[in-house]
């Protein structure tokens, strides 16, 4: 059977800073895990190809930065996902509430898409976000699921991305 071949597949991380939204890209496009902090200016991008069942899809995972500072700027960088991985600390509440504001600005621009939350980080001993809080945090979302991941271990890392693949792929099929 020959492969469908999807042209690329813009996908965003959203989240605060120091979630680890970098951190989970890295383990996903390269494996690696790097314990030091390096501040995401404005976005990054980089490019993975997924194959998900006869479906070969290059993923363009733009990085958004969590600061403060690029509030005014970050929603420009929606424009054309198709879907989003929005990013929480597992060990930081205040990271999980600040979710529902990043993706009503993530919807107001792009309409409601294929979302994968993230609690990241669940490699530490201390965790203050639980699955029933991810799962009320679903609950208010069309299309959604929720992981556990740690782009330390690797923990669920390229299950996020495989999903919210499988989710656009799914959504692409209905329409």
């Amino acid at each position: 059977m020959s492969k469908k071949i999807h042209s690329t597949s813009k996908i965003v991380l959203i989240g605060d800073a120091r979630v680890g939204k970098t951190s989970l890209v890295r383990r996903f496009v390269t494996n690696m895990f790097d314990p030091s902090y390096q501040i995401t200016l404005g976005t990054t991008i980089m490019k993975k190809e997924v194959e998900y069942l006869n479906n070969l899809v290059t993923l363009a995972i733009w990085d958004v930065g969590g600061q403060d500072v690029f509030k005014k700027v970050r929603s420009k960088y929606y424009f054309g996902s198709k879907g989003a991985l929005a990013v929480c600390d597992a060990s930081n509440m205040t990271t999980y509430e600040n979710l529902k504001s990043w993706v009503e600005s993530f919807i107001e621009v792009v309409g409601v898409k294929p979302i994968i939350f993230l609690a990241n980080k669940c490699d530490l001993a201390e965790l203050q976000v639980t699955e029933e809080d991810m799962k009320k945090i679903v609950e208010d979302h069309t299309n959604a699921e929720f992981l556990f991941t740690s782009a330390k271990n690797g923990t669920n890392a390229e299950v996020a991305f495989t999903n919210l693949v499988r989710l656009i792929i799914q959504e692409e099929d209905v329409i």
